[in-house]
Parts: structure tokens; sequence; C-alpha cells
């Protein structure tokens, strides 16, 4: 039961992310799936938006000078997925 209470809840928030993400100014594709995420910038900064985030208490993996990887802990919660995408829009105004 626990099993699948996160799997679904991966679902859900994986949808939310990206739903949320796809929102940001500056960010010009995402892709993957669940919460295992990729997020396509629009300039080639992915490094220093990952030292912004880290500072924000986001982690996440610049994995090309344009991309960053996103992969949060399937018990994510609703708040937890908006404060990750409101640091992200931050870090990138």
């Amino acid at each position: 039961r626990v099993l699948f209470r996160s799997l679904a809840n991966a679902a859900a928030m994986g949808e939310r992310l990206a739903t949320g993400l796809r929102a940001v100014p500056g960010v010009a594709a995402v892709r993957g799936a669940g919460l295992m995420l990729a997020v396509e910038l629009t300039g080639g900064e992915a490094a220093a938006v990952m030292a912004g985030l880290r500072e924000r208490g986001v982690l996440v993996n610049a994995v090309t000078p344009s991309a960053l990887r996103l992969v949060p802990p399937l018990v994510i919660d609703a708040a937890q997925v908006d404060l990750a995408v409101a640091a992200l829009a931050e870090t990138l105004a």
C-alpha cells in the first residue's frame, strides 16, 4: 500500500511539477516521466541556475550547459513542488 501511494503521488506531483516548470519564463521545454524531469533552459546558464537553486534549498543537476535534471523524492508534496517552481522562477528572474 505504501509503495502504491508513493507511485500515485509521484505521478500527480510529477504532473504538477512539469506544469509549473513550463510556466516559468526562461524554460524552453520540460521532458521526462513522473518526477524524473529535465528542464531545458532558453540560455546556456544551467550551472549558474543550479548554484542559485542550491542557495534556495533546491538540489538539481546541471547535465548540459542548458539543461537541469530534477529527481525529487517520491514523497514530495504539493507545497514542496510549488516551492521548487517558485525558486526556479526567482533564480531565472
